[in-house]
Formats: structure tokens, sequence, C-alpha cells
């Protein structure tokens, strides 16, 4: 698994609990979520936009647009996370 950086008009730098809520919904476990949770925050507070990669399977992608943080998965369909109000819209 690894994170590769996309570019995105928006950053954001994003709490670890923000890292660690979506992280959760998109379905990684605990293990995971450690392992790879720094590198998906660092990547969008630098870039805007981050794609999690398992072999050759997009897991999920991650987007800064403004407040909010669209989160597209493969398993588990798309969600939006308003990083204001810290809740799913």
């Amino acid at each position: 698994m690894r994170v590769l950086s996309l570019s995105s008009r928006d950053i954001a730098p994003l709490e670890a609990d923000d890292i660690v809520v979506t992280m959760r919904r998109c379905g990684f476990p605990n293990q995971e979520i450690l392992d790879f949770g720094p590198d998906v925050r660092n990547t969008l507070a630098l870039s805007g936009a981050a794609m999690i990669r398992i072999g050759d399977k997009v897991e999920a992608l991650f987007a800064v647009d403004g407040n909010f943080l669209h989160v597209s998965t493969r398993r588990r369909g798309s969600f939006i996370y308003d990083l204001s109000k810290k809740a799913f819209l």
C-alpha cells in the first residue's frame, strides 16, 4: 500500500482525528491508519489531494475543497467531511 500525492487547488492542515475518522469510514483497519495516516495528512497539507493504492487498485481518493474533504473509496462509496464542523455531510 502506498500514498501518492495529487494536485488540488486547495490544501488543508488536517488534525490527526480528522484522518482517523475519515480513514475508518473508508474501511481501513487501525494498523493501516497508523501506518499510512501520517502520509495522507502530510500529502493533504502539501498538495491538497492524496490517493491510496494497494497493488494496482486505487482504494481511496482524498481531495480538499475549501472547508470540505471529498473522499471516494473503492468499497464504501463517496462522502464529504466538513473540516470546520468535524462532521460528515
